[in-house]
């Protein structure tokens, strides 16, 4: 058996770094032109983080991303890009289903679209042995979309509910009407603050960082993010 020559593990390196530059500088280049293709949406998105106080945790979601995959950096870069242009495909029909969340007004359909392409991007250029490797970067970022509005209702619903029936449990009389009710003391109502949405977005983003770091069992990941709801 013949020794390994050190000549041509240094060449094979050599090649894997020459490949991931090229690669690289490729993949960041697509993701910027979807960026810019979608500018309008990644505007938007950055508006309402800044305009209301339950979104505004967007902002940190991006720079704990980067994080995340600069500390997966040297398992990222042992593995070979592959570019995967089959991809292309599935870009079509999400960006299908970017177009029909514009047209229609449905922001977390546009801004999730919007990140699955970006996603794509990558994908399209790295493939999926190096996408793998920052699964849960990738499936973090989408914390940055809007999407929990749609819980507004039901939560509101059910702290008036709560409400009314912790009142009547104490003895004080009360009557109500939707979100608004009556009691001797005078007129109250549950607005959007008292939901709790706020710290539902918190607990969910927080526990399931925190499980991501701290733990190696996707069972104990998952009960942690669970139990700190």
């Amino acid at each position: 058996m013949s020794p390994p020559i050190e000549g041509s593990s240094t060449t094979l390196a050599s090649d894997l770094h020459a490949e991931w530059r090229r690669v690289a500088l490729a993949a960041f280049a697509l993701m910027a032109w979807v960026v810019f293709l979608y500018r309008d949406t990644l505007t938007a998105m950055v508006t309402i983080w800044s305009r209301y106080e339950t979104f505004t945790h967007g902002f940190l979601v991006p720079p704990i991303v980067c994080w995340l995959v600069w500390r997966q950096r040297e398992r990222i870069e042992s593995e070979m890009p592959q570019p995967m242009m089959g991809s292309l495909l599935i870009v079509g029909f999400v960006s299908f289903l970017w177009l029909l969340g514009d047209l229609a007004g449905i922001n977390a359909l546009a801004q999730f679209s919007f990140l699955m392409l970006i996603v794509l991007a990558a994908y399209a250029m790295l493939g999926w042995r190096v996408l793998k490797t920052v699964l849960f970067p990738v499936a973090f970022l989408f914390f940055c979309v809007t999407y929990w509005e749609f819980l507004l209702p039901q939560l509101m619903e059910w702290t008036a509910n709560f409400t009314v029936v912790a009142l009547r449990i104490s003895g004080v009389p009360v009557y109500r009407e939707g979100l608004q009710f009556v009691i001797p003391s005078g007129n109250w109502s549950v607005v959007e603050a008292c939901s709790g949405v706020r710290y539902l977005i918190s607990s969910i983003t927080v526990g399931t960082l925190f499980a991501y770091l701290n733990y190696r069992s996707t069972k104990r990941r998952v009960l942690f993010v669970i139990v700190s709801i």
